[in-house]
């Protein structure tokens, strides 16, 4: 329903006087559930379909053994995901290591972020814009894929919303800022602990607050939030000439700016201390990101990845420009109504600093992958959700003119036509995250071969320092093979493969070994160690970046 004055959620209506006293109002309750509602069951939406992949197979491997073994583990490898491996060690103990269960933490967290990123929308633009970001971030292929993960990357998008959110409370509040910054400082914290990278966040706050303290030092920036979303009504705090407020309001906005820049200096210093202890450790086990190439072309162009497919990407991006243009189109008060300058100072910060200082840093020392920064994607929601928000407001009212009863029933449907176009284009992608192969492997699949066609005696070998976590991952195939090549378990070393025998141990320990199966991770089939056997290739599967091949060893 509409009148000739407002709109009831759509756009950038002026807010009645009903709302709080910073003149925000939320909208209906619909609008805060639906993101995170669809999140789950997005995210539910064959969770088990998919196999464990190597990453998943060895967060198994960590949780599987007890928790001082755990604890001692840590001490020398994976310290960096120590913290997530503690909070899966219980519920592996208490519910199993089944997929739904090991992946439903992760589910969950993904359904956090959503409604954090709705809230984000909602508080710097409007309801309609809250609605429209929490549901571009349901939809994004990354972000189910994820969502879908036994590991800490869900979780650490979460805690990257909310802290974002708590620190847009503590900014847009003229009272007592503790408690948001508590509550920051804590998500900050736990944020880094999970995943040390995540920690960069604070970075990009940090260019957050200078821009609005900035603002407000100068007095440019009215304290009110329902000003600094550029809704109308009312004299503005205006003073009686029309003007904005004299000296007394520009000193009180100066100490307001050095009152936030102070405090959140301060809870950005506990976060950092309470991530300090797995900081530490990471940078003492830097070694195990040896893996890690450094950036090159192909890290630029798969930056657009995170978002979607190519096509996916691109139409998120003209979500944006539209909104923009048809914003700009009503004049420059529509388009700073649309585009409150809290909205680009808060995303665009938060879509660019983390990537560009991991990336800047990996040309000296590589640690860039892109899941690494899966945490930055809200700020993509949130540009692309202020976007259809707008081109829906802007089609409803006939780009700028008077609101007319029914055309909200347009720009609804304008918002909701374009919302699907953009799932659609990633379609594609979320049924090839949901494959049996969809996270990159299909252990089950290796382990199903192995418990269908092995035999008593049968030994194994694994090639690639990875490949050791796949017996980890499935009881019925990999474990049940002698592994002739393990010296001591991954509990017994300390680490997560365990080590190994020299070469010349291993054909020893093969001796009167008639079949042996190798596993090779590296994506090219051949062992060293059976290289001085006299053995026959049976058969062979390439199971996508897995190698499983079969070897008869013929008697001596």
């Amino acid at each position: 329903m509409t009148s000739s004055g407002s709109r009831t959620v759509l756009g950038r209506a002026p807010q009645p006087s009903g709302g709080g006293r910073d003149g925000y109002t939320g909208g209906p309750a619909w609008m805060w559930f639906l993101p995170p509602v669809l999140m789950l069951g997005l995210g539910l939406w064959d969770i088990t379909r998919p196999s464990y992949w190597r990453d998943e197979a060895a967060s198994l491997t960590a949780v599987h053994r007890s928790f001082a073994q755990l604890v001692r583990t840590l001490g020398h490898v994976d310290a960096v995901h120590g913290v997530y491996y503690m909070i899966m060690w219980p519920v592996v103990r208490v519910a199993g290591s089944g997929e739904l269960v090991t992946r439903l933490p992760s589910v969950v967290a993904m359904a956090v972020a959503a409604a954090g990123v709705a809230a984000l929308g909602r508080r710097l633009v409007s309801p309609a814009a809250g609605l429209a970001s929490g549901l571009i971030f349901v939809i994004l292929p990354q972000i189910s894929r994820y969502a879908q993960d036994m590991r800490s990357y869900a979780m650490v998008a979460a805690f990257g919303t909310v802290a974002t959110y708590l620190l847009v409370r503590a900014i847009g509040t003229s009272g007592r800022k503790r408690g948001w910054l508590a509550g920051y400082a804590g998500c900050m914290g736990v944020m880094g602990a999970l995943n040390i990278f995540g920690i960069l966040l604070l970075a990009a706050h940090a260019v957050t607050v200078a821009l609005v303290c900035l603002r407000r030092d100068d007095g440019s920036v009215r304290p009110s939030l329902a000003r600094l979303r550029g809704e109308r009504g009312g004299d503005g705090g205006k003073g009686g000439d029309g003007r904005e407020g004299g000296d007394g309001r520009k000193g009180g906005e100066g100490k307001a700016a050095r009152s936030l820049a102070a405090g959140w200096v301060a809870a950005a210093v506990v976060a950092v201390a309470l991530a300090s202890p797995i900081i530490l450790l990471g940078i003492a086990q830097r070694q195990t990101a040896s893996w890690i190439k450094p950036p090159g072309l192909q890290t630029f162009v798969k930056l657009t990845q995170l978002v979607g497919p190519l096509p996916m990407a691109a139409a998120v991006v003209l979500a944006v420009a539209l909104g923009l243009a048809a914003s700009a189109a009503s004049g420059r008060a529509a388009l700073l109504a649309a585009w409150p300058r809290r909205l680009p100072a808060v995303a665009v910060p938060w879509l660019v600093v983390p990537p560009a200082l991991l990336i800047g840093v990996s040309f000296a020392l590589p640690l860039y992958v892109p899941r690494y920064i899966l945490y930055c994607l809200p700020a993509v929601a949130l540009l692309a959700g202020a976007g259809l928000a707008e081109l829906g407001q802007a089609v409803g009212t006939g780009f700028g003119r008077a609101p007319e009863a029914g055309l909200d029933v347009l720009g609804w449907a304008t918002g909701a036509v374009a919302l699907l176009f953009i799932a659609v284009l990633g379609l594609s992608a979320q049924e090839a995250f949901r494959a049996p192969a969809g996270h990159g492997d299909n252990i089950r699949r290796v382990d199903s071969i192995i418990a269908g066609q092995r035999r008593p005696g049968d030994a194994v070998i694994y090639v690639g320092w990875d490949a050791h976590y796949f017996t980890a991952a499935y009881p019925y195939g990999l474990p049940q093979l002698d592994n002739v090549g393990q010296d001591k378990t991954p509990a017994q070393a300390a680490n997560l493969t365990g080590t190994t025998w020299p070469a010349a141990v291993v054909r020893q320990r093969l001796a009167g070994i008639s079949r042996v199966w190798l596993v090779d991770a590296s994506g090219y089939p051949k062992s060293r160690v059976l290289s001085g056997l006299h053995v026959t290739r049976l058969r062979a599967w390439q199971i996508g970046k897995i190698w499983l091949v079969l070897y008869q060893q013929k008697p001596v």
